[in-house]
């Protein structure tokens, strides 16, 4: 299983620490030594390409420049993954949200206020101002785009950013996505032995994500809820909550179908992308803990992710308890990487939940099972706020009557009838297998 990292560590015992924890994967700059040092430390490396890949019709000159960067990497050992310019679809819409929904109302109001202008002019150009921005609120960027620029034309005023317009983002979307699918066939010509990778944005429709993808070879998204709040601006999902990580798997499965799911998850704290911010709050925008930064892991493996990444550990120090956690859990997975990567059962196994005080109508823990040779692991993640007690049934008659150890704890369960009983905490991760071996030293 592919774990990885976007930082590499400029001190060479952080790259050995990150290795021997399980770390397989850490972005590198474009750069050879950078390839060759990860290669001394047994680690594979990934690539940005960046604004690189998008190759537009004709554009010999970007052609060269493509080939030039994977013709320069693509023999060396440690390269194992090309990437994609990073959530394209949606930096197009990003890139103009600003603007359009506040820097040009707030440059044409100042402008109206400036204006030599009579009352009656002046409540005019108010009252379309008004109009515009209702447009906007509505999603009618065309005809918001329309009065906007008969506000530019009224005043006298040149607009700075004619060409920022919320109603182009969709051909543009169109455009990015033939330039990209072009530069992906280029890199299979020139090196078809790697992995060409897209990270989305967690936005997106699935119909546009799934154009997009057809050429990757992997694809997936980046989603960091901790702390949850419902004003959280990271999931536009109606599922904020650490649950969102999973939930996002979902749909970046149903965006690529037949490719493998690659999931960046939270190594920072959003108060550590703002070091100067004055908000006293312990709470807002703190890191995750060991708890939540373990189910987060889990959920996506038992939603269907083949890969997981961390972003944002460049932020943090590598003695706290952030760091310290993500090292715990990448030896986790690691210890528990043949069951993984193991013989998928033909028959999947059932969770129920029995009833209690909360909204939770039966559901269980979602569940992974696997078999490694002769040793079997069930994953059981509970995806409710709230602990529940429940019943797993199904599973494979060869298991009754053995004992199936729950890792990390001195419980023990012995399957009858193809069931197991047993309780899980709130966002809590259970591993039960029939060998002790799967756990990390």
């Amino acid at each position: 299983m592919i774990i990885g990292l976007y930082e590499l560590p400029e001190d060479d015992a952080k790259l050995k620490e990150i290795a021997e924890s399980g770390f397989n994967l850490v972005r590198v700059p474009q750069d050879l030594k950078a390839l060759d040092r990860v290669q001394e430390h047994d680690l594979r490396a990934w690539i940005c390409l960046g604004s690189a890949a998008n190759l537009a019709e004709g554009d010999e000159n970007q052609k060269r420049r493509l080939t030039e960067l994977v013709n320069r990497f693509k023999d060396r050992p440690a390269l194992l993954v090309w990437e994609l310019p990073d959530e394209a679809v949606w930096n197009i819409w990003w890139s103009r949200f600003n603007w359009s929904f506040s820097g040009q109302p707030d440059d044409l109001r100042k402008h109206i206020e400036k204006a030599k202008a009579t009352e009656s002019d002046a409540n005019k150009w108010f009252s379309l101002l008004q109009k515009a921005q209702d447009y906007s609120q509505r999603g009618l960027w065309r005809q918001a785009e329309d009065v906007y620029d008969t506000l530019w034309t009224g005043l006298q005023v040149e607009n700075p950013h004619p060409a920022w317009k919320m109603s182009t983002c969709q051909p543009e979307a169109d455009e990015l996505t033939k330039a990209v699918s072009r530069g992906c066939g280029l890199i299979k010509d020139l090196d078809p032995r790697h992995i060409i990778w897209q990270n989305h944005a967690p936005r997106n429709s699935i119909a546009r994500l799934r154009q997009y993808n057809r050429m990757v070879d992997a694809a997936g998204c980046d989603i960091y809820p901790v702390p949850f709040s419902h004003s959280a601006g990271h999931s536009d999902l109606k599922d904020t909550n650490l649950t969102s990580v999973g939930a996002y798997t979902d749909r970046m499965r149903q965006a690529a179908p037949g490719k493998a799911i690659w999931m960046v998850l939270q190594g920072f704290g959003w108060r550590d992308l703002n070091k100067d911010s004055h908000d006293q709050d312990p709470e807002k925008g703190r890191r995750p803990n060991y708890h939540e930064t373990r189910f987060m892991a889990y959920d996506a493996i038992v939603r269907g992710a083949n890969a997981i990444l961390y972003w944002g550990t460049h932020y943090i120090e590598k003695d706290s308890t952030l760091w310290q956690d993500l090292m715990r859990i990448t030896r986790e997975l690691r210890a528990l990487e043949p069951a993984l990567v193991g013989q998928v059962p033909q028959l999947q196994s059932t969770s129920t939940a029995d009833e209690t005080y909360g909204s939770i109508d039966g559901q269980g823990p979602q569940l992974m099972l696997r078999k490694t040779n002769e040793d079997w692991v069930l994953i059981a993640v509970n995806e409710h706020s709230q602990g529940i007690s429940f019943a797993i049934n199904g599973l494979p008659g060869e298991l009754n009557g053995k004992v199936l150890y729950r890792l990390y704890s001195g419980e023990t369960h012995t399957p009858r009838d193809g069931t197991i009983r047993d309780g899980i905490g709130g966002f809590g991760v259970h591993i039960y297998a029939t060998s002790r071996r799967f756990e990390a030293q």
